[in-house]
């Protein structure tokens, strides 16, 4: 058996060459002889020895590269040398989607952690929008906003704001007081009500005042909105007296 084994490889010579990718020599390929189960790697320049005969089959390997077979022929073992180009390996991985087993169970599991937040007081952080606490209140709910504000630009004011001073509890906050914050034009003007019956028109507004916080300056809107409404109940209670 060694005999013929010794033999065999006497009927080969050896093919001297290179594996090359995009025109550079690659270092560490493995070339194996399929028929003879014997191998050989590229050296540090990429070139390789290995004994051969026609018809055996070498396969050139390496991690990054692809398998590439050659059969030997006449015309290689007649040139006594081969330039192998390998070719890059492409690992594509399959697309996966994970998922759990029981979606149900999966989802009720969600709901439940959801649920343990219902009731939790999240912060207001600094990017967040102001909320305007006046939009908030019932009784604004209907107001024109665009006339409101056309109302407050139009210099209904008397001049700037003093500081209202902190008052008592038992001290009561009364529609009179408005008469010296805005002007008569505003009344006349905007509200209709004759120059001669405004405070008339405010002590009306005084008895069905909704609450104390209508006159804080952050529920302007809704005041102004309190007395729209309210000027055309009081209008009509002129009319039917006339």
């Amino acid at each position: 058996m060694s005999s013929m084994l010794l033999a065999q490889d006497g009927e080969r010579k050896i093919l001297r060459g290179a594996v090359v990718y995009r025109n550079v020599k690659v270092v560490g390929v493995n070339i194996v002889n399929n028929t003879t189960s014997k191998g050989a790697t590229t050296n540090g320049k990429g070139e390789f020895e290995i004994l051969v005969k026609k018809d055996d089959i070498l396969i050139f390997s390496s991690v990054q590269y692809t398998i590439k077979e050659i059969v030997i022929t006449d015309k290689i073992l007649k040139n006594n040398r081969l330039v192998v180009e390998v070719t890059e390996k492409v690992e594509e991985l399959d697309e996966v989607v994970i998922s759990p087993e029981n979606k149900e169970k999966f989802l009720d599991f969600q709901e439940k952690e959801i649920v343990k937040y219902k009731d939790y007081q999240f912060a207001d952080d600094r990017y967040s929008t102001v909320k305007n606490e006046a939009l908030g209140q019932a009784n604004f709910q209907g107001a024109n906003i665009i006339g409101l504000v056309g109302m407050l630009v139009n210099s209904i004011f008397k001049g700037g704001k003093k500081k209202e001073k902190e008052k008592a509890i038992y001290e009561r906050t009364s529609f009179n007081e408005i008469r010296y914050r805005y002007k008569d034009k505003f009344f006349t003007d905007n509200l209709g009500i004759p120059e001669d019956k405004i405070s008339a028109f405010l002590y009306f507004c005084d008895d069905k005042m909704p609450s104390e916080d209508i006159f804080l300056e952050k529920n302007e809107f809704l005041m102004i909105d309190f007395m729209v409404k309210q000027s055309k109940a009081y209008l009509k209670t002129i009319e039917s007296k006339n």
